[in-house]
């Protein structure tokens, strides 16, 4: 969960635009219980006891709080639109501003198009996990809270009737969440893997073209492609049995009532108004219920992607990156002293104990096979790389 509350660090940058865009979808949310109390008075009061004088002001009623929702869902998504593309501008730039201050030794191992792929396709995941995750959670958990209120408030037991699959669909949820991460995170490592293959291929086509390598490389290509195919169906095949198997629990709950108030009805325990008011908020109380679902899916999501932003992030910058460089009077001596220096993890070092002297004025020489360690002297000179050991 670290990666999440990482994540929503990023909030606090736009108060007022999450503030509005929160506002609008509780305000949006509110009008959801209008319609089953309108239905449920026109049954009752219209319809069984004749009150006609009552249809139009309900009629008008139930048509204000329609033109209210979504009027406020109008406003939300032009809002909620505002802040997301503010906090993916952000997030990728502070990204790419850490990337710039990483030391040169970092890129050696990493492929362009794996750092592209978690700049662009990444942050877009932790951004749909950031903002349309907080406020469709927020609005689903109210609209939880709201019609099951009004439930209680018509029947107590009944609601006791229509909640009967909640622990299934907890336990459903729960599952999920523990399992998906790791489908996702392979995912994500998939795609990145195909888009650097692709991105070093398009950029070195003249040399594939060059040595006739168009079979083999299309070979490559399609090795990486059907990684992330199969990888991506992993993920949808486990989501076409959760999604459908919550859809269907959450069901058994209106089954339920629909059987348990027919007979209350049927008893005289129960007016009918009341049971069809009832069975409106049964759907509403499930339609957040399984948006809360798909959330889950978007959380998994954005958590694998996450993970490789802020796995970036994390990297620490190059020394003294943050010290002010003051201008120096370059007279040509240099000197490298007892100098060695080593890639990454090898064992064996590129250079070890060097020394020379080269005056000012004078031309130095570097001969040497290829692998000699040639470039790499002159990478140390300006600092491309940190020394081993030694001093220049």
């Amino acid at each position: 969960m670290g990666t999440v509350r990482r994540v929503f660090a990023y909030l606090k940058r736009y108060p007022l635009l999450a503030i509005g865009t929160l506002s609008c979808a509780i305000l949006g949310t509110l009008m959801v219980v209008v319609f089953p109390a309108v239905a449920k008075r026109v049954i009752d009061e219209v319809l069984v006891k004749g009150h006609a004088e009552q249809l139009v002001p309900l009629v008008l009623t139930a048509a204000l709080a329609f033109f209210l929702q979504h009027g406020l869902n109008a406003v939300r998504i032009v809002l909620n639109n505002t802040f997301e593309q503010k906090v993916i501008f952000d997030l990728r730039s502070d990204l790419y501003s850490h990337i710039q201050m990483l030391p040169l030794r970092w890129f050696d191992n990493r492929a362009t198009g794996d750092l592209m792929t978690r700049i662009l396709e990444d942050v877009n995941s932790v951004e749909r996990m950031l903002i349309d995750g907080v406020e469709q959670g927020v609005v689903a958990l109210l609209q939880v809270v709201i019609v099951l209120g009004m439930m209680v408030y018509l029947s107590t037991s009944l609601t006791l009737v229509g909640l009967a699959p909640a622990p299934l669909l907890a336990g459903g949820a729960l599952w999920y969440t523990l399992t998906a991460h790791r489908r996702y995170r392979l995912q994500r490592r998939a795609s990145s893997a195909m888009n650097s293959l692709l991105h070093d291929n398009l950029a070195g086509i003249r040399q594939i073209k060059s040595f006739v390598r168009e079979k083999e490389e299309h070979k490559r290509f399609n090795s990486v492609s059907d990684q992330l195919r199969h990888a991506t169906l992993v993920v949808m095949k486990v989501w076409a049995i959760y999604h459908p198997s919550m859809y269907l629990i959450g069901s058994l709950g209106i089954v339920l009532v629909v059987w348990v108030g027919a007979r209350s009805v049927l008893a005289g325990a129960m007016q009918v108004g009341d049971l069809i008011a009832f069975l409106m908020l049964t759907g509403f109380l499930y339609e957040p219920i399984n948006k809360l679902h798909q959330l889950n899916q978007l959380m998994q999501a954005g958590r694998a992607a996450g993970e490789r932003v802020f796995e970036i992030i994390d990297q620490p910058i190059e020394p003294g990156w943050d010290v002010a460089a003051t201008p120096a009077k370059i007279r040509g001596d240099v000197r490298y002293e007892d100098v060695s220096f080593n890639y990454g993890d090898e064992s064996v070092p590129a250079l070890e104990q060097i020394d020379f002297h080269a005056q000012p004025g004078e031309t130095v020489a570097l001969v040497g096979t290829t692998g000699a360690g040639k470039s790499t002297l002159v990478n140390l000179l300006t600092r491309f790389y940190e020394l081993t050991s030694g001093e220049i």
